[in-house]
């Protein structure tokens, strides 16, 4: 259902009293930051954690206030930063004022401009923050952290849960796949490939989940199926096994960009094929997607421009592409494309290498050749290897989302 469609658009202080607001946290700091969203300055507060600890490293809750979308968690603000400062995180509270600038896409700047600059040391520099667990909620959501979905020999793979608390309805979830298999929240990774999309969607009233990559650090561009697909399915079907607790609907769609891509369409190509469900959790649970958001990737590599660099990567884990045609096609995610596979909405920007041009392009022309519900919408703005900031598409994209689901 569209749920009244582009509502998304906007839907159209700061009360800290000293041992009032939150419990008996005295605010670091009243200062100011400059938002991108609104070209003005906004006040924060900057909450020290309340649980001892001998750790002075903590990880960073950044909590927008004020914002020109509907609330879907009624919990209090009060309640929940109070409890994210007896768990040990650092909260800063950004009160926007009701500005109606505040809501995506715009909001989406300033989710990125936080990140770049703490990561670039202008922001918060002098705090012992954890810079590779920084969080940004809207007002009324909630963190469950570390969720394991699959326990590999020596790794447990896990996700990052941002939900509404106690909302008047149960709300969709979109799960994304890190580009960082180190860190699945690194702070240089969502910097570097400007990702803000699961933040906006939090403010378009979904629940959120960043998962770890299937593919343990370090990264050197095979994702090996089905192993992957086993943990990718284990991830959707642990995410939808929480549905009773956070409250979720139980409609998933997955997201990925760059080595993230190929798993989020390889979820979407295989919903409702059986024999990809091996091991992991919570058997039993479907572990089907709903849709999917597919950005810049691979996904089919029978088809790869000859100049590739990663061919002879992939000759020496497959075999010679002309005699072991079939293990090549069995990692391709567009290999499963089905009429039956669920809706996508694919973005590339025009100055991506020719490599990730050529992989867009043959996607978009099979999905079409099938009839699969789709959107195509390209950044234009030259930014090479990054997830979209243009208004039109983000827009689009939750506004996708919510049709879909």
């Amino acid at each position: 259902m569209f749920q009244k469609t582009l509502k998304i658009v906007c839907w159209a202080g700061l009360l800290l009293i000293l041992g009032v607001a939150y419990g008996d946290d005295v605010p670091v700091s009243k200062q100011t930051w400059s938002s991108m969203a609104l070209e003005r300055e906004l006040a924060y507060h900057l909450h020290v954690p309340t649980e001892p600890t001998t750790h002075q490293i903590r990880p960073l809750i950044i909590y927008l206030k004020g914002l020109a979308v509907p609330r879907i968690g009624r919990e209090s603000d009060e309640s929940i930063v109070a409890s994210f400062l007896a768990n040990g995180y650092w909260v800063l509270t950004l009160d926007y004022e009701g500005d109606q600038q505040a809501c995506p896409p715009r909001l989406n700047l300033d989710v990125y401009q936080l990140r770049r600059d703490i990561h670039e040391r202008r922001f918060l520099d002098d705090q012992p923050l954890d810079r590779n667990q920084i969080f940004i909620l809207p007002e009324g959501y909630r963190l469950k952290r570390d969720v394991p979905f699959y326990r590999d020999s020596g790794r447990t793979l896990a996700m990052d849960v941002s939900y509404p608390a106690n909302p008047e309805n149960p709300v969709p979830a979109i799960i994304e796949y890190s580009c960082d298999n180190r860190d699945r929240m690194g702070l240089f990774s969502l910097v570097f490939c400007s990702d803000t999309l699961l933040e906006g969607a939090m403010a378009s009233g979904f629940a959120t989940a960043m998962a770890d990559h299937p593919v343990a650090a370090p990264y050197k561009g095979l994702d090996p199926m089905p192993d992957c697909l086993h943990k990718l399915k284990s991830s959707v079907r642990v995410l939808r096994s929480l549905s009773d607790e956070l409250p979720l609907d139980g409609r998933i769609a997955s997201l990925g960009f760059s080595r993230g891509s190929g798993m989020s369409l390889m979820l979407a190509s295989t919903s409702g094929l059986d024999g990809f469900d091996e091991g992991g959790l919570t058997p039993g649970v479907s572990s089907d997607v709903q849709a999917a958001v597919v950005l810049s990737g691979r996904f089919d590599y029978t088809d790869i421009l000859a100049t590739d660099h990663m061919i002879p990567r992939y000759e020496k884990a497959w075999g010679p592409r002309e005699t072991s045609l079939d293990v090549w096609q069995r990692h391709s995610a567009a290999h499963y494309l089905s009429a039956n596979t669920p809706p996508l909405f694919l973005s590339i920007n025009r100055t991506e290498d020719p490599d990730a041009l050529h992989q867009m392009e043959g996607l978009v022309e099979k999905v079409e050749s099938l009839g699969i519900v789709h959107r195509y919408l390209p950044e234009t703005e030259p930014r090479g290897h990054k997830m979209p900031l243009d208004p039109e598409i983000l827009t689009a994209l939750y506004a996708f989302l919510h049709e879909a689901m």
